[in-house]
């Protein structure tokens, strides 16, 4: 017996072996990986971009309360309600100010370019807004004196490049109404216009003149530091009558999500378009490793007769498709983190590369491969050395 130490063997790294040795069949598998991640990417993108749409203009309330009608669902479908509400709202303890809101799609006509826009207007009382500004929204404040004018506004900075004014002072049309730009702000409205204008209510009521000031769509509620908000709404629900709903921030975030997510096109359409993704590149591998098993029929074989166990046979299949999963996904990644941007700029939709959606697509792009290889690996059945040799 010789007393030379025996050599641990190296293990043989089989599924990057069969991966790489032929390299168009791995090129092609690649390519197919990835465009399906980068269609989950894309449409998982726009998802987001809805989601965000639901809060675009809610998220800015500087409120701990909303007040609304009772048919209210959504900034599309508000109703009113009768402002005296507020001043009962306001009498109530541990309420600082009661802001009426006014809101409606205004159509915006350029002059120079003759483009046609269509808009979201915000609209509420200025000398309220000097106390207690209704909007979070950087800047806003040292401009409300410029509101003061009747027929001025203030811009948003993401609205559609076709509406936007060459300069901060341009003449503008808007309801047939002559109306100059006086500054801006960034807001930022996605699917729910080509871009939002803020006003005074002075503003709004010329243009909506059957609009009565006694009728506005929101009421924002801010309460006194220290205040509880939902022990505030529960006292506000008992006292007030059921002509109005007391939301909270949370509530009121709940159901525009909702609307959006489950009650409009797009919020469908793309949830269902990264199915659409997950499934393609399930297709694409599963069509890839049953192939590959097929054509090394022979060499699962021969590992068997040589002591591997489907188990290890199987490790080796998973394994190749989280390669494949790997070598996709960086693609991907790369072409959705350069097209986002640059279709952010095109539409200024809020479309952006997070953190989370880059880990999100990575879970699913494993859960991808893993399912097309726990798919594949029935054919390894026919892998016995007894029916080959």
């Amino acid at each position: 017996m010789s007393d030379r130490p025996q050599q641990s063997l190296r293990p043989v790294p089989l599924a990057w072996r069969l991966v790489s040795h032929r390299k168009s069949r791995a090129a092609v598998a690649t390519l197919g990986i990835a465009f399906a991640l980068m269609v989950i990417f894309v449409q998982l993108g726009f998802y987001g971009a809805v989601r965000a749409t639901a809060v675009s203009v809610t998220s800015r309330f500087n409120a701990d309360l909303v007040v609304v009608s009772p048919g209210f669902v959504h900034l599309l479908d508000t109703g009113t309600f009768d402002r005296a509400r507020l001043f009962q709202v306001l009498a109530a303890p541990g309420v600082e100010s009661a802001t009426p809101l006014y809101f409606r799609f205004v159509n915006w006509f350029d002059p120079i370019t003759s483009n046609t826009c269509r808009l979201f207007a915000l609209g509420f009382p200025l000398a309220q807004a000097k106390i207690v500004p209704p909007l979070v929204l950087d800047g806003l404040a040292d401009q409300l004196d410029a509101l003061a004018p009747t027929g001025t506004m203030l811009l948003d900075r993401l609205t559609q490049a076709k509406c936007g004014p060459a300069s901060s002072t341009q003449i503008v049309n808007i309801n047939d109404q002559i109306s100059r730009v006086v500054g801006g702000f960034q807001l930022g409205v996605g699917f729910l216009a080509d871009g939002a204008v803020i006003v005074s209510d002075d503003s709004f009521s010329r243009l909506f003149p059957y609009d009565s000031f006694d009728k506005p769509h929101l009421g924002l509620v801010k309460l006194l530091p220290g205040e509880d908000p939902s022990r505030v709404a529960e006292v506000l629900r008992e006292q007030m009558p059921e002509d109005i709903r007391i939301l909270t921030a949370d509530e009121l975030r709940a159901l525009q999500e909702e609307f959006w997510i489950k009650n409009t096109a797009v919020g469908n359409i793309f949830g269902l378009g990264s199915l659409a993704g997950f499934l393609v590149g399930l297709v694409v591998l599963f069509q890839i490793l049953s192939t590959d098993i097929r054509n090394h029929l022979p060499l699962y074989a021969t590992l068997r007769a040589m002591g591997y166990t489907k188990r290890q046979l199987s490790a080796c299949i998973l394994k190749q498709a989280l390669i494949f999963a790997g070598m996709g996904y960086l693609p991907a990644l790369v072409v959705t983190a350069f097209l986002f941007p640059v279709v952010h700029w095109l539409t200024k939709l809020p479309l952006s590369m997070s953190v989370n959606l880059a880990i999100g697509v990575a879970f699913l792009g494993v859960a991808m491969c893993a399912s097309s290889a726990l798919l594949s690996m029935g054919k390894l059945r026919k892998a016995d050395p007894a029916d080959l040799f």
